[in-house]
């Protein structure tokens, strides 16, 4: 008897599409697939929805086989070390209110209005595969004993520890700043109230001045004046204001994330195991190296930091063919 799936999967070419939203610009994945082997794999961007509207109507034309998938990036969801609905009746989830995803010995969940309003929103995409972050994290995590991964993306943090290759504890953390853009007037509202304060208070004493009985400090105030007759002519810095906001974005997300790490690393050893964490894997997006929070990581932590660069889009395009296989 033939076989008519590998039949197609053989002779056949299939269209894999990945994309998520991200500050009003769709970012996408496409690649085409035949025989297993990708015979094209291009990333594009649009900002303006009727474009990736008309992209992906295009595509379908082209390839009926087209498998369109995108990432739920929702925080009512997490990984749960069994596929039992007793366990997760421990934990205290109403497992009528989630949708329950069995891995092998483990599990993962979300919530079904979340879902389904998620479901409603992507309609118009033609969305086939509805993807969670932590399948991202699966299929990057290796076979090593009591790991700890942290999935970093512009939006939000997920940590996983697994131990013998099964998750036992998972958290999640979206970040408090929503746009990298920092506005100037952020800026200067980060000016300490008390420094205003004690401006006013300088204020307060100049205005003693009719108080002063002494001639002498009168003349010296003169000279000091006069010191500084050539103002106009002293070459004062410009402060880089790019870099100046760049510094205050990437301390404050660093700190988030350190933040969130030794939150979630205390809650482990407190309430779920004891045994000694090893590594700490870091799957990111971006290029930036993060010298400084690896290096703060390491000392507070003692913990081999590995950081490892990922392509999402690519990953869900992964999982997608998985499914069609």
């Amino acid at each position: 008897m033939f076989n008519l799936n590998k039949l197609t999967t053989l002779f056949f070419k299939k269209t894999f599409i990945s994309f998520y939203k991200e500050n009003q610009v769709f970012y996408i994945n496409k690649q085409i697939i035949q025989n297993n082997k990708i015979l094209s794999n291009d990333n594009l961007s649009f900002e303006k929805e009727e474009e990736f509207l008309k992209f992906i109507s295009d595509s379908s034309i082209e390839n009926t086989q087209t498998y369109i998938s995108t990432l739920i990036d929702n925080f009512n969801q997490g990984i749960i070390d069994s596929c039992s609905q007793h366990k997760y009746k421990e934990l205290g989830i109403n497992i009528d209110n989630i949708k329950i995803l069995c891995l092998k010995d483990y599990s993962i969940f979300i919530g079904l209005y979340e879902l389904n309003s998620f479901k409603k929103e992507i309609e118009k995409y033609r969305v086939d595969f509805i993807f969670s972050p932590y399948l991202i994290i699966d299929l990057h995590k290796k076979t090593i004993k009591n790991n700890i991964y942290l999935l970093l993306t512009s939006q939000f943090l997920i940590l996983v520890i697994y131990s013998n290759d099964k998750p036992i504890y998972s958290n999640i953390h979206q970040f408090k700043i929503e746009d990298n853009n920092i506005e100037d007037n952020k800026i200067k509202k980060s000016i300490d109230n008390d420094d205003i304060s004690s401006f006013d208070d300088d204020i307060g004493i100049i205005e003693d001045i009719d108080d002063i009985e002494d001639m002498d400090d009168i003349d010296n105030l003169d000279d000091s004046l006069d010191n500084i007759d050539d103002i106009d002519n002293m070459e004062i810095p410009k402060l880089n204001e790019t870099e100046m906001k760049n510094d205050i974005l990437n301390t404050k997300f660093e700190l988030e994330i350190l933040e969130f790490i030794k939150t979630s690393i205390k809650d482990y050893y407190n309430n779920y195991n004891s045994d000694f964490l090893e590594n700490l894997y870091i799957l990111k997006q971006d290029d930036e190296k993060y010298e400084k929070l690896i290096e703060t990581l390491q000392d507070e932590l003692l913990l081999k930091i590995v950081m490892e660069k990922i392509d999402i889009l690519k990953d869900l395009n992964e999982l997608a063919i998985k499914e069609t296989e």
